[in-house]
């Protein structure tokens, strides 16, 4: 896209913020914790009727899709963002978005309210901004994305669609630059220690499964981590015990593993299955694993056309690419093998906090890099970006 036309729609875009910012309001007072995500949905699906949307459809898992006709009915371009937010907040509480002219304030915003009011927005601004397309524009607004849910509701629709998909954009609320073209390969697990404790034995003379959880930490931590191609090990949380003279009986430990090496986070996970039952033998006592989460690496390379068109629109808007692997909702689509990137809209600050703020001016910056980049895969060879 020449210069001058990507400055031409950044001000078309900023003459109708008062069409995003409505919907982003709507959206960000309607608490959506994972799981609880259908009045999200049922107002995006309002939206997309509004817009005269075809196919507009919420499935057995809760995803919302519609569709927008290209000229030329091209295999569709798929626009998705996820509907829930971290946050876990009860459906039925009042959550409240404040709007001046330089920020909004609310919580969840950035994760991911903006980025789901650009897909209920987008039919409404290709129109004012008369943009057609030559491709189908496949819209989802997907659900139970985060934590142990693990991407369950854009798995179940890409396992159920019914034909091709040209190419996939995920669209984050932050942060503006993030251009994510591969993934992690990534295992989220929790383990659980529960020693014997004699109810004849004195308090002081129990088993503790503090100590045996240290004993398994200190192991895990043993194992050795690959500087290239990177590997990490992140410990989350530990939690044990309930007051102060009782030795407890049972601990858990949640981590995760990241790699971009394949099979690299399922050999560290090997190793730590073998660890548990060690102790677990030698201590008599019951450790065991759950995974809530476990992906492949991969993606699409730094030189496919899908990246170099979108750097080349960051460059024009004067942004720094944030470059680097991701580990969320990308490798839905890379287990497919649909051409794919994750994009960010805004900057944010304060993020899950009540006062949670997300800046403007980048913001419709982020949507001029969302809109221009549909547009480039748009009217590309159609085989050069889906190879």
């Amino acid at each position: 896209m020449p210069e001058h036309s990507l400055l031409d729609l950044q001000q078309s875009l900023l003459s109708h913020k008062e069409l995003y910012l409505a919907d982003a309001v709507m959206l960000g007072e309607i608490p959506a914790s994972t799981g609880d995500e259908a009045k999200r949905n049922k107002y995006v699906a309002q939206r997309f009727a509004q817009s005269s949307l075809e196919h507009i459809s919420i499935d057995e898992e809760g995803n919302c899709q519609g569709l927008i006709r290209g000229s030329e009915h091209l295999n569709p371009i798929l626009v998705t963002a996820h509907a829930d937010t971290h946050l876990d907040i009860p459906t039925d509480q009042r959550v409240t978005v404040n709007v001046d002219s330089e920020a909004m304030t609310g919580m969840g915003l950035s994760d991911n309210t903006i980025g789901l009011a650009a897909l209920a927005a987008l039919p409404d601004l290709l129109d004012k901004l008369g943009i057609k397309l030559r491709h189908d524009l496949l819209l989802l607004s997907h659900v139970n994305s985060l934590g142990s849910k693990d991407l369950a509701g854009l798995h179940f629709f890409l396992d159920n669609y019914q034909g091709p998909i040209h190419s996939g954009i995920v669209v984050e609320g932050t942060t503006l630059g993030r251009l994510n073209h591969s993934c992690f390969g990534m295992v989220q697990a929790e383990i659980t220690c529960k020693v014997q404790q004699d109810p004849n034995s004195r308090w002081e003379q129990s088993e503790n499964a503090i100590i045996l959880m240290h004993r398994i930490l200190r192991k895990i931590l043993e194992i050795p981590l690959p500087q290239e191609p990177r590997t990490s090990l992140i410990i989350g949380s530990i939690r044990s015990g309930r007051t102060f003279n009782r030795p407890p009986d049972t601990a858990t430990l949640r981590f995760e593993i990241r790699s971009e090496e394949p099979g690299r986070a399922r050999d560290v996970r090997l190793q730590i299955e073998s660890i548990l039952e060690e102790l677990g033998a030698a201590t008599h006592s019951e450790c065991t694993i759950e995974y809530s989460a476990l992906r492949k690496p991969g993606g699409i390379p730094f030189s496919h056309p899908f990246v170099t068109a979108h750097r080349k629109i960051l460059s024009d808007l004067e942004i720094t690419p944030v470059l680097g692997p991701s580990y969320s909702d990308l490798s839905a689509l890379i287990l497919k093998e649909i051409p794919a990137i994750t994009l960010g809209l805004s900057t944010a600050r304060h993020l899950n906090e009540p006062g949670e703020t997300v800046d403007l001016p980048p913001l419709f910056t982020g949507l001029t890099q969302l809109i221009a980049l549909i547009l480039e895969i748009d009217q590309s060879n159609t085989e050069t970006f889906s190879a």
